[in-house]
């Protein structure tokens, strides 16, 4: 027989501790919040200018790589100051040629093979070969085909480097966050990234998170790590976590806008949280033992810096799963005593702490999500209809990552597996006139 009370009490004990729990792991997290609301100040235009290779990877992108290339012919850094280059797997890829009618530069892998399949092996091969042949820049700048920017987005660039930031990173915002509850829980997930990890990181501890593109790394950190090493599932991960190792001087700067485009289909943003997934614990204790140590920061903050990104989400993981667990439990228990007849008063006790349980793990999702869509409104443009849904919604998108989890342990060729993600190269406007 079941001791209801006992469970019950057991269940309310244990997820009262994990809010504790979590509270307590996470109190500089909070900081974040604090400095997400802190105006950013200009970085002061500066007369020097770096030579940047802006690297492109675009395999099979003919269809929206022509976007990316009007706005790169649209800055406003002096154009001798910057190469476009664009990584393609094969000759016949037609993103060459368009790359040729805007006098661009391309360049075709050499060393394909399955197992070399990610993006991060296409910036090392490109990489090797401006080392071969002698192409000298001062920073790489790094894009994904469906991405534009801002008119001043390199100037911007061009500025924060100057002022000795080797590694900077632009605020993401998105072509297509209106089309359906993907698009938008995606660009929340994101935005959130930006403005409270990102922003904080950047303001406490001169570090960011890097997101797969938009970001240029100084050659010099690449050469000292012995080449461009980061070429794993995310490479942008590696990179980030090889630059706390190491302390690089990084930073987020908001005010450098581009834009990206989010997949509104379910199974292309699963396959994405796989990848993103097999990325995050992926081995990366190999970036420890390469490279240069910088130490830009010494003492207590040097200590509290590495502490802040050995945590990072891991609170928000325990969290989660614990209080899923004890959703289920709780579930169990309310059902086995409506179905078993219990007094009314167990009955409703049970569904009581199971409705409990449920909002532990659905309300801080809608409040993350709503901090967003208001503080971020300006930038997003979300619809008030989308903004409902994808406050509703959000718990959703976030859950799939758990069953991404699920989906790496019962299927290990997915682990070392790259799948592409199409794009359209359409913002919403252009979709609502098809």
């Amino acid at each position: 027989m079941i001791d209801y009370d006992l469970a019950l009490w057991i269940v309310g004990s244990v997820s009262t501790f994990m809010v504790l729990f979590t509270i307590l792991l996470s109190l500089y997290y909070l900081t974040y919040f604090f400095t997400a609301r802190r105006k950013v100040a200009p970085v002061p235009a500066s007369e020097n200018y770096t030579k940047f290779g802006v690297i492109i990877a675009a395999r099979n992108e003919s269809k929206v790589i022509r976007n990316i290339f009007i706005a790169l012919k649209n800055q406003t850094y002096p154009k001798e100051h910057y190469d476009v280059w664009i990584v393609v797997e094969s000759f016949d890829d037609p993103s060459i040629k368009i790359a040729e009618e805007f006098g661009y530069k391309w360049f075709v892998r050499d060393r394909l093979t399955d197992e070399r399949r990610t993006k991060g092996f296409a910036l090392q091969e490109i990489i090797d070969y401006f080392q071969r042949e002698n192409i000298i820049y001062d920073a790489y700048m790094i894009f994904d085909a469906d991405n534009v920017m801002e008119p001043n987005f390199i100037e911007l660039m061009n500025n924060l480097r100057q002022t000795g930031v080797k590694v900077g990173s632009g605020y993401r915002n998105f072509t297509n966050v209106n089309v359906n509850w993907l698009t938008s829980t995606s660009a929340v997930m994101f935005a959130y990234m930006n403005q409270v990890t990102s922003k904080g990181r950047s303001y406490l501890f001169h570090k960011a998170t890097l997101m797969g593109t938009g970001y240029y790394v100084d050659k010099s950190i690449i050469d000292d790590a012995g080449g461009w090493i980061f070429t794993g599932m995310t490479e942008d991960i590696q990179l980030t976590s090889y630059c706390y190792y190491h302390d690089v001087n990084m930073r987020y700067y908001p005010d450098a806008v581009f834009y990206d485009e989010q997949s509104p289909k379910m199974k292309q943003v699963h396959d994405q949280h796989v990848r993103w997934l097999a990325g995050f614990f992926a081995s990366r204790r190999y970036l420890k033992k390469c490279g240069v140590f910088y130490e830009y920061h010494k003492g207590p903050k040097k200590a509290l810096m590495r502490s802040e990104f050995k945590v990072g989400i891991l609170p928000f993981i325990i969290y989660n799963i614990i209080n899923a667990l004890l959703f289920l439990t709780s579930l169990g228990l309310a059902l086995g005593a409506t179905f078993t007849r219990k007094e009314v008063d167990m009955i409703w006790r049970c569904w009581g702490i199971t409705i409990y349980e449920f909002l532990c793990l659905y309300l801080p999702f809608v409040v993350a999500s709503l901090y967003i869509i208001i503080s971020e409104r300006k930038k997003l443009h979300m619809k008030p209809h989308i903004a409902i849904v994808c406050t509703a919604t959000y718990f959703i998108f976030f859950y799939d990552f758990l069953v991404a989890f699920l989906d790496l342990g019962f299927h290990k060729s997915k682990r070392h597996k790259w799948v592409q993600i199409e794009h359209t190269g359409k913002t919403e406007k252009e979709k609502k006139n098809e």
